[in-house]
């Protein structure tokens, strides 16, 4: 229960609240900074080499001496083909002409897998945490990882992911919440529309699994914190709430519509990067939509649909986010994790009292 528990202990924090890596848009400024408040800071490793994911771990650790959780994305090779790319690019090229961008480049993308080159500096640097989406490496990777003493953690959209991902011997799950903003981590291909809410997966979730389950999706103050921990949880994630904090890495346009959202502004597209994940919505999302083309493999499709954002226009910008962002504010990712651990131990209390 709230705040100590066998995860907590495990990961040497106060409090059981999780900064989501968030892939390019998390630094080491802002996982150090929640570490340093006792929570869990979080680096995503989307795209980054096996050199450039040591140098942020290190920068990490000149900073704080706390817990990390390093997250890799894994996804296969796309399989990018003209009759795909072609059409997209067209839809596309008007909007790089307004823009003055020139010409849509042709869509790129590689796998992301845990390379030996990876493996090796993840043994050597050793995190505390090593967490996945979309599904888990090779069993050897596993086994590797957690021969080196690192917890692993990866996210389920449903119960029958989470007692995959139980089975394939990960230390707990984060139970994803169709709330929750960015990517879906579904890896078994559930049809969006039928992923559960975070208010109805949690439960299920900590009934079908024996290790802890982390709270993902919607989380964003002290009352949705108290309620994961009524539901089962052992600890919380929060993604959208941090991007409001100025050690993110965020571009001006998405701070600023991160700052004007309402309950009803999301949506789930794979439009952005060829993949399911949550945004505010805005014309590009619109645009795209009704062509009713199918995106280019994904991450192929985010090649195309990147440079946009170097416009600075909010309308053309992949703008992450969760159902629950009207509820953050401007602020720093320690304060942060203080006001949440100060306003879930309220919540709380009043709850045992009543």
């Amino acid at each position: 229960m709230w705040p100590q528990n066998t995860l907590t202990d495990r990961l040497n924090l106060k409090w059981p609240i999780l900064q989501a890596p968030m892939g390019w848009l998390s630094t080491p400024a802002l996982a150090a900074a929640v570490s340093n408040a006792g929570g869990l800071g979080g680096l995503g490793m989307w795209g980054f080499s096996a050199e450039e994911a040591e140098w942020r771990i290190a920068g990490f650790q000149q900073l704080s001496g706390g817990s990390l959780n390093v997250n890799y994305p894994l996804w296969p090779e796309p399989r990018i083909t003209p009759e795909t790319s072609e059409p997209m690019r067209a839809r596309l090229q008007p909007h790089f002409d307004a823009n003055g961008l020139g010409a849509v480049p042709q869509p790129t993308g590689a796998a992301s897998e845990i390379s030996r080159e990876h493996l090796s500096m993840l043994t050597r640097a050793k995190p505390q945490m090593v967490s996945f989406h979309f599904g888990l490496p090779p069993p050897e990777i596993i086994a590797a990882i957690k021969d080196a003493g690192i917890f692993i953690i990866s996210s389920a959209t449903t119960v029958a992911e989470a007692r995959m991902l139980e089975k394939a011997g990960v230390d707990a799950i984060i139970a994803q919440g169709t709330e929750a903003g960015g990517h879906r981590g579904t890896f078994t291909g559930v049809d969006i529309s039928m992923q559960p809410g975070l208010f109805a997966l949690l439960p299920q979730v900590v009934d079908a699994v024996r290790v802890p389950v982390i709270a993902a999706g919607g989380v964003a103050d002290g009352r949705t914190v108290a309620a994961a921990f009524v539901l089962g949880a052992s600890a919380v994630q929060l993604g959208t709430a941090f991007l409001r904090c100025e050690e993110a890495n965020v571009l001006d346009a998405h701070r600023a519509a991160l700052r004007e959202p309402t309950d009803a502004c999301t949506v789930v597209t794979d439009v952005i990067t060829g993949r399911p994940a949550r945004y505010v919505k805005n014309k590009l999302i619109e645009d795209l939509t009704a062509s009713n083309l199918k995106p280019v493999a994904f991450p192929a499709q985010l090649s195309l649909t990147a440079p946009l954002g170097k416009t600075g226009d909010r309308e053309l910008t992949a703008l992450f986010a969760g159902q629950s962002a009207a509820l953050a504010r401007d602020t720093t990712a320690g304060a942060l994790v203080e006001s949440l651990a100060e306003a879930t131990s309220e919540c709380l209390r009043a709850f045992a009292r009543s």
